[in-house]
């Protein structure tokens, strides 16, 4: 299928045209880089058409010329893992480039749980980045772009050496996981950060596979439709982006609204009983009013979590705080000089950029905190999103199929790799039935750039959002299933983290537990280690009487619970109605049963969004979530 090739990229308005007779090679290419050891490496870059092209990396020479477009491509030979080194690449012009090391290259990729920096409040992380003074460490971070086609090339980027300066904004999970591949592997470690938070697979992959990848046919069309003018759409779509931006950002503007004031007339608003699903959108107010009286408040502290995405927080009109995206909710220490006499108002103003929809707010997690005495804040509240002008509706176009793919890994394609660490699903786990298919496209469509052999090691979505009391189906668990499924595909590994996730934050910040499990499964996958490197994974069952046994690999060197009891088993008859199973250890297998089951046909394990788990293998690594039936959902 012939596609219609649209050079338009965004934020940074990279054009793409033909290359001019000067040498240039890749922005990936830069100083302080890193070759990954032991394997040929890919140079390439554009000069003049039918150019000669004389390349010399320590003691080689090479020789190659470019094509009739002006393209040209060559390899060095592999060596040992060393350095530093000096790159020279000379046509009518040279290029030298300084502080090269060898050693192993990996592509950090995904959604936001990669993208989170360690500054973003990752648990410790300021004593992380006092002990992250290795200069053989070195990150590239791909800038934030998109694209209707494949790219040539990045807009730009640079190799940044590990130690307090650069790490604060480095992925936190790739950190963890490059320090451990230094420290144990002793070598130089490149990571090339590509990701993009809030992105889903299909952005990932090439349009021509999304055109046979069942679930994505159709909007692979559209992609493709040679009627639609995406250009002239991008600019119109980013100018409502920017817009929305302006407005959520605008603190001058919600503050000279007034609204936030003891005084102002609320009694046209909504009153809505929260929490709840109550409909709330655009620049979002709310006020509540609460009786306190100076003389007896020694200390007051604010805490309302749930508040989704961004938020100027005000007390009796005074701005207390400013909430940006990625900032965790703590209690607010109100000043004691704030408090009146009487009527006091609380005032949050809350938008959200994601589908303009605001959240509000959980059960149990609302309070003033009045001398150490909570006080609930749940009931009613007044809410109106017309002080205010409305947020433009835009959409995010870097989530359209391929868009990514084309602006973030084809133009780093062949960029000589060990392998790809990868965390994402979040975005997909509202079609889960569609994954498996999906991710296993996005693999195969980045090893047709960097080669059958690329081993890619991804995490497995953690825990999230409300524990239930009795067993239930959820998306989540079946795009955990999804993601177990990969593994059938060649040098393929999952960190398991369905432990270290956390109930109110789609982002937990224990980062290091997933970087140190990713490279466990690299030490078995890509560098074929002798490690236990997985938790226990179900292999098989029998039922006898009321009673089943299920079996695992990976068991290490044994099974045990990290609870009093063995917790996240349930167990089902043929009326396919789970119940909580009583579980034990029995050796190297665990035995089920529940009074409820007469006669179990199907065992489940961790199967819900936030699902209470005990299992491990004595090398503290979690038990993989399962199921025996194949029973279908209704979606």
């Amino acid at each position: 299928m012939k596609l219609r090739r649209l050079l338009f990229i965004l934020p940074m308005l990279l054009v793409m045209q033909s290359y001019a007779a000067d040498l240039t090679l890749p922005r990936l290419f830069a100083d302080h880089m890193v070759f990954q050891r032991n394997q040929p490496t890919k140079i390439w870059g554009w000069a003049s058409p039918k150019q000669k092209i004389k390349l010399q990396f320590d003691d080689q020479k090479v020789k190659t010329k470019a094509d009739d477009t002006g393209y040209f491509e060559a390899y060095l030979d592999g060596k040992t893992a060393g350095g530093p080194y000096t790159l020279t690449v000379a046509a009518d012009t040279t290029i030298t480039y300084t502080d090269i090391l060898i050693g192993d290259v990996w592509i950090a990729g995904g959604q936001s749980n990669m993208e989170w920096q360690m500054q973003w409040g990752v648990d410790n992380w300021e004593e992380e980045v006092k002990d992250s003074d290795y200069p053989e460490i070195r990150f590239f971070q791909v800038p934030n772009e998109f694209a209707t086609s494949p790219q040539k090339d990045i807009s730009a980027g640079e190799w940044l050496l590990a130690g307090p300066k650069n790490t604060p904004s480095f992925s936190a999970v790739a950190w963890f996981f490059a320090k451990q591949n230094h420290r144990e592997k002793n070598v130089p470690v490149g990571v090339i950060e590509s990701h993009w938070g809030g992105t889903p697979a299909e952005a990932w992959a090439s349009v021509e596979t999304l055109t046979e990848t069942p679930g994505y046919e159709a909007a692979a069309e559209k992609i493709i439709n040679p009627e639609i003018s995406w250009e002239e759409f991008t600019e119109k779509n980013q100018a409502k982006e920017a817009r929305k931006w302006e407005l959520m950002r605008d603190k001058d503007g919600a503050i000279a609204s007034g609204a936030q004031q003891v005084e102002y007339d609320d009694s046209s608003w909504t009153t809505y009983e929260l929490p709840s699903n109550a409909k709330m959108t655009d620049l979002a107010w709310l006020r509540k009013e609460v009786q306190l009286s100076p003389d007896s408040v020694e200390d007051l502290k604010l805490y309302i979590n749930n508040v989704v995405q961004e938020a100027f927080v005000f007390f009796n009109g005074e701005l207390i705080w400013t909430k940006t995206w990625s900032d965790g909710i703590e209690p607010l220490e109100i000043p004691k000089e704030l408090v009146q006499e009487g009527k006091n108002v609380i005032t949050y103003r809350v938008a959200n950029s994601w589908d303009n929809n605001v959240y509000f707010g959980r059960a149990g997690e609302m309070w003033l905190e009045v001398n150490g005495q909570q006080q609930s804040l749940e009931g009613a509240w007044k809410y109106s999103n017309d002080v205010e002008s409305k947020i433009p509706e835009s959409i995010k176009m870097y989530q359209l199929p391929s868009f990514l793919y084309n602006a973030k890994i084809a133009p780093i394609g062949g960029y000589t790799a060990r392998g790809v660490i990868w965390y994402q699903g979040e975005s997909n786990a509202d079609k889960p039935q569609y994954y498996r298919d999906l991710f296993a496209n996005v693999i195969k469509d980045w090893r047709k750039l960097w080669g059958d052999d690329l081993a890619f090691q991804y995490v497995q979505l953690a825990n999230f959002m409300a524990r239930k009391d009795e067993p239930s189906d959820s998306d989540w668990a079946r795009l955990r299933e999804a993601q177990t499924e990969t593994l059938s595909l060649p040098k393929t590994g999952m960190a398991v983290t369905i432990d270290i996730g956390d109930a109110d934050d789609i982002h937990p910040r224990n980062k290091l537990d997933v970087g140190q499990r990713l490279w466990l499964s690299a030490k078995k996958v890509s560098y074929g280690d002798d490690v236990v490197y997985a938790g226990p994974m179900y292999k098989s069952h029998q039922v006898e009487g009321n009673a089943v046994t299920v079996t695992f690999d990976n068991i290490g060197t044994g099974l045990k619970s990290n609870e009093d009891k063995v917790l996240g088993f349930a167990i089902a008859g043929e009326d396919q109605k789970f119940y909580w199973a009583d579980a034990k250890i029995v050796g190297d297998q665990v035995v089920l049963s529940a009074s409820e089951v007469a006669v179990p046909v199907a065992v489940r394990y961790a199967w819900a969004d936030n699902p209470a788990t005990s299992l491990y293998n004595e090398e503290e690594l979690p038990a993989v979530p399962f199921r025996t039936d194949d029973w279908e959902r209704q979606y």
